[in-house]
């Protein structure tokens, strides 16, 4: 593979970081370098790790994951409790919280920041709320009762609502903010979390200032700057000579050099995500399952993702990550390593002996799940070539990237995902349910849908680990897409930063209790 001229400077950093550092009073601002920027803030219409980093920060939910667990506590909501029938959850809603344009967060902000998402008629609902499908798709109706008390009423039971009013893209909004900004809200967040919206300049920064009035008690920090430089050698130029306190989009090959450079610490998990390669199903020969199924014997995936990701990466098996299996799903392991031989007679049985031409759609900056993106879609590519699918890669920019899905034009599309929660519902809903935007192989299976209901449904741990185990075993059969990698989550920080969270998931680094030692 072809090289750049990044480990030159990287070895030219490893001199200047080990010149001698001089003490200096403790900054008050924490700037972190990243790939790509975000795509909108809005909760509801945020579907990527960019805009959801920010949000996070600003917005926050009725629960939350507990720092460095799967474990969902208290945020904006001190109590809850269910119904014997499971159809009916009652919140009891923090008092005493404000919004930051200071009016008062109660149930009616809560009900109202939900039904947005739920009810196509709501006055504040907006085009782009790709996330509501999965997010609520049980849910009936969220009334307040009172000034503190809110009711969620279900049309079915589920197990797991609670994770969904966790995620960053389920936080409670400021209804003046609303009734305001209308759908410029994206551009103008408004929520209750330990830092406040100061500016976004498009593809260059996002910063955030210090909540002093925060409920969990004001932030260190006073000022929070996200910074947009998408070339990974720039990225890394900013780290290493101090203009950024902390970097993410690292490739997995710079990690070796970072870990020896003085003055910097490594925060790592294993981190819950899927790289994976969505075939569309609707299209061309890839409507077949037996052409699919020789896309995914063409692919070494263990090749892949040492090629790739290097000792950050695992080959995967499955759709879902390793991860899960501590919170007691077990999936079949099949097979990750190629076999273009029978790839070859498979084509072969279906007429496409001489094999054929496919288009693959790349995203044009790296992501949690994927840091190489270019170089990933050029070995697939390579690998593809050796059965015959001769490959044209066209790379789009990640804001129009789930547009031009859309337009169904594509053969093969690089996707990727990283879990807000344990809970593999939404994934599996949101990435391929016949009726959701984020179905980058518009594939339709009725068995499928059926499957993901009755597990999100149920609260008995065995049913919902078996009724898994069968979707799992439905896609290997019907291969929609190809399972890539799982990478390990890696946050680079500057020495003497302490109390920055980054949470197993991956999807979520927490700054409110960051600060200088």
């Amino acid at each position: 593979m072809k090289t750049t001229g990044l480990n030159a400077l990287l070895a030219l950093a490893l001199v200047l970081l080990a010149a001698p550092v001089f003490a200096a009073e403790a900054p008050a601002t924490l700037t972190l370098v990243r790939g790509g920027d975000s795509v909108s803030l809005d909760p509801a219409r945020a579907v990527d790790s960019e805009s959801n980093l920010v949000l996070s920060q600003v917005y926050e939910g009725l629960v939350r994951l507990k720092d460095g667990t799967f474990q969902v506590e208290p945020a904006l909501a001190e109590s809850w409790t269910l119904s014997p029938d499971g159809r009916e959850w009652t919140f009891r809603i923090r008092q005493g919280v404000r919004f930051h344009d200071g009016s008062p967060m109660n149930a009616q902000a809560a009900a109202l920041s939900i039904m947005r998402q739920v009810d196509p008629a709501h006055p504040h609902h907006q085009p782009g709320m790709k996330t509501a499908k999965s997010l609520f798709e049980h849910v009936a109706g969220a009334e307040a009762l009172d000034e503190s008390t809110l009711r969620i009423r279900m049309a079915r039971p589920s197990a797991s609502l609670l994770y969904s009013l966790a995620a960053p893209m389920a936080p409670i909004l400021s209804p003046q903010a609303l009734d305001k900004w209308g759908a410029d809200i994206a551009r103008h967040p408004v929520g209750t979390g330990p830092f406040v919206f100061v500016e976004w300049r498009r593809g260059e920064s996002v910063t955030l200032a210090r909540n002093p009035n925060y409920w969990g008690g004001a932030p260190r920090l006073e000022r929070l700057v996200f910074r947009t430089v998408p070339d990974a050698g720039a990225r890394f130029l900013e780290f290493q000579t101090r203009r950024a306190d902390a970097m993410t989009g690292i490739p997995p090959s710079d990690l070796p050099l970072l870990e020896k450079m003085p003055g910097v610490q490594l925060v790592r998990v294993a981190g819950l995500n899927i790289a994976y390669l969505a075939l569309n199903t609707r299209r061309g020969p890839l409507r077949k399952a037996a052409v699919r199924r020789a896309v995914l014997l063409a692919l070494d995936r263990e090749a892949l993702t040492r090629l790739v990701y290097g000792s950050s990466g695992l080959a995967a098996g499955s759709v879902l990550p390793p991860a899960l299996l501590g919170t007691g799903f077990a999936a079949d392991e099949p097979a990750t390593r190629g076999d273009p031989a029978q790839a070859r007679r498979l084509l072969a049985q279906e007429g496409l002996g001489r094999g054929f031409e496919a288009t693959l759609q790349v995203m044009d900056i790296p992501r949690p799940y994927l840091p190489e993106p270019r170089r990933m879609a050029q070995a697939i590519r390579q690998a593809l070539a050796g059965v015959g699918i001769r490959v044209r890669i066209v790379t789009v920019p990640w804001a129009d990237y789930g547009l031009r899905v859309a337009k169904g034009d594509l053969d093969l599309c690089l996707g990727g995902w990283t879990f807000d929660s344990p809970n593999p519902h939404e994934f599996l809903r949101y990435v391929l349910g016949w009726d959701s935007r984020g179905n980058f192989s518009r594939w339709r299976s009725a068995a499928f849908q059926a499957l993901v209901n009755r597990a999100e449904a149920s609260r008995d741990e065995g049913e919902r680990n078996g009724l898994f185990r069968q979707i799992l075993r439905l896609m290997a059969a019907e291969v929609p897409a190809v399972p890539l990698a799982h990478v390990r989550d890696t946050v680079a920080l500057r020495h003497g930063l302490k109390g920055v969270v980054l949470q197993p998931t991956g999807a979520t680094i927490r700054f409110a209790k960051a600060y200088w030692e």
